[in-house]
């Protein structure tokens, strides 16, 4: 006999999923002209989206990434979910499943697994598993209390992400049982809005870091939410369509209205979102233990130094990658932090437009890296790459040299708002000679520091050159910048591109080996190349 399946009764807000594809219930009706109920669906991806929630002129819903939407028809193969024990006691302890049943995550695709059985009988061990991986599957709610709590005590690190879950009160039911959890990550999850602050008791006490990348809650509600993590180390909310920290009170400044709370938050990732004024950031310098703020992929276009000596007392390490900055002043305003010891920030106008103009302009104009590290005291690595002593001191008598001759009768006011460290460096290295004579004697030293090097295109290292090109270049270039210089001369893309030279062996008089210009990051310098080399271009 066979049984009738019926859809499931869903509400407005309930997560559902549906061909493999999760999304959330924004509107259950009729759709004129057509008869009968129709689902109105926000997916998680836009691969499945249709619309954003309109049909012929009317919205019937919204969405919150565009092009996100569809409706569907009520139908028996929509799963609105399962609790977190049943779900981990189907993937972790199923006794029927085999290894002819394993296939990979919710797709046809087999997988082949060697031991099975005895790699089967250890997963299923649920009460010794501390790391636990559930992302795209059903989950929904919690299990009893005290049966979860018996099933799987020694969970530290358990991923929900892409999951049915849709209010944080289910959230904290599910959580409440694992005594151990410190790590928590719900990416891609989608919550009902929180209108009031909630009580959950002791359900995230013990969590460290919690990661809800793509989550696209306000602000607002990860301050309401903050009395619940009390111990939160590690925050990553990236990608959440932020533009604002929190409602602004319109009778002060934004820089004044500072976040509170997160007591113990050192590592805070923002990255991908859609700031653009950095008055919004300063509102979290005054969280008591922030040590690391990733701001990367953001549109920020300035930087404003420190209102006060309390700012980002503690913040050691910032990511300001791909962001919108256009000047030089912005790395002089953040020179004025200084506990900063770490800065990541390629890929922003400024940065793109002074290569290029370092790479055009053979003369001795100094590169990026010179001008950062010259005009930022106080940090040790840049873009990751350790700058040492000796580094330092080049990068300042460079540019302090390069400063005063390009600035040869400006007012001292003038030179002090472009180069705010100039009379401090002055003072440390001496303040350079411009006559004359200096001049064209240093024109000559910098032309003197020019290495000629011939660039070689080759298919492979022992064939025939395809192209031969001869330029000067500065030893403190980076090897990206090379790259960069490479493309337009030889027309190989940087991306692609294989670059290495012959040297004599430091042990073995007489015998070459190929030396590999591997690291972007690293300036020409630091390969030993010599004036005359002969770099080989190979098209990887």
């Amino acid at each position: 006999m066979v049984i009738n399946q019926q859809p499931p009764k869903l509400e407005l807000g309930q997560r559902i999923e549906l061909e493999y594809s999760r999304g959330t219930v924004r509107f259950l009706g009729t759709v004129p002209p057509t008869k009968g109920e129709w689902i109105g669906v926000e997916w998680d991806t836009e691969e499945r989206g249709k619309h954003s929630g309109e049909h012929n002129g009317t919205h019937y819903f919204t969405c919150t990434i565009p092009g996100t939407g569809s409706f569907t028809r009520p139908s028996p193969n929509i799963k609105v979910g399962q609790s977190l024990l049943e779900i981990l006691k189907e993937r972790y302890v199923d006794e029927e499943l085999t290894a002819e049943d394993l296939y990979l995550g919710e797709t046809n695709v087999k997988v082949d697994v060697y031991d099975f059985d005895r790699i089967k009988k250890k997963n299923s061990q649920l009460h010794l598993m501390q790391i636990v991986g559930l992302a795209n599957t059903n989950v929904v709610s919690a299990a009893d209390f005290e049966e979860t709590q018996k099933a799987c005590p020694e969970i530290q690190d358990l991923d929900l992400s892409s999951t049915l879950i849709s209010s944080w009160q289910d959230l904290a039911d599910i959580v409440a049982p694992l005594s151990k959890l410190t790590v928590l990550r719900i990416n891609r999850d989608r919550f009902h809005p929180l209108t009031t602050q909630p009580s959950f008791e002791f359900a995230f006490k013990n969590i460290r870091c919690l990661a809800m990348n793509r989550v696209y809650i306000s602000w607002d509600e990860m301050n309401m939410l903050e009395p619940s993590l009390p111990n939160l180390e590690i925050l990553q909310i990236g990608f959440n369509l932020f533009t604002e920290l929190g409602k602004s009170d319109e009778t002060s400044p934004i820089a004044e209205q500072k976040v509170k709370g997160f007591a113990k938050l050192e590592n805070l990732h923002l990255e991908g979102n859609k700031f653009v004024d950095w008055n919004q950031i300063l509102r979290l310098s005054r969280l008591p233990s922030l040590k690391s703020l990733d701001l990367s992929e953001n549109r920020l276009a300035n930087v404003i130094g420190p209102q006060d000596p309390e700012d980002f007392k503690h913040l050691e390490s910032l990511r300001l990658n791909d962001n919108d900055l256009k000047d030089w002043s912005s790395i002089d305003q953040l020179s004025l932090y200084t506990s900063l010891k770490s800065l990541w920030i390629q890929n922003n106008p400024i940065m793109i437009k002074a290569a290029e103009d370092a790479t055009a302009d053979q003369s001795g104009k100094p590169d990026t890296r010179t001008i950062t590290i010259a005009r930022m005291p106080h940090i040790i690595h840049l873009n990751g790459t350790e700058i040492l002593k000796k580094n330092r001191i080049d990068a300042e008598l460079y540019y302090l040299k390069n400063v005063a001759l390009s600035t040869v009768g400006s007012e001292p006011s003038v030179i002090q708002a472009l180069h705010p460290r100039f009379e401090e460096l002055c003072e440390v290295h001496g303040r350079p000679d411009t006559s004359d004579e200096t001049r064209k004697a240093t024109s000559d030293i910098l032309k003197d520091r020019l290495l000629n090097i011939t660039f070689v295109h080759k298919d492979k290292m022992d064939g025939p050159a395809k192209a031969t090109v001869q330029r000067g270049v500065l030893g403190s270039m980076t090897v990206r910048t090379v790259k960069n210089l490479v493309q337009k001369l030889l027309r190989v893309p940087a991306m692609r591109q294989e670059l290495s030279f012959m040297a004599e062996d430091p042990v073995y008089t007489g015998v070459m080996h190929k030396v590999l210009l591997k690291d972007d990051l690293r300036q020409l310098s630091h390969y030993d190349i010599e004036d005359g080399a002969e770099v080989i271009v190979l098209n990887r």
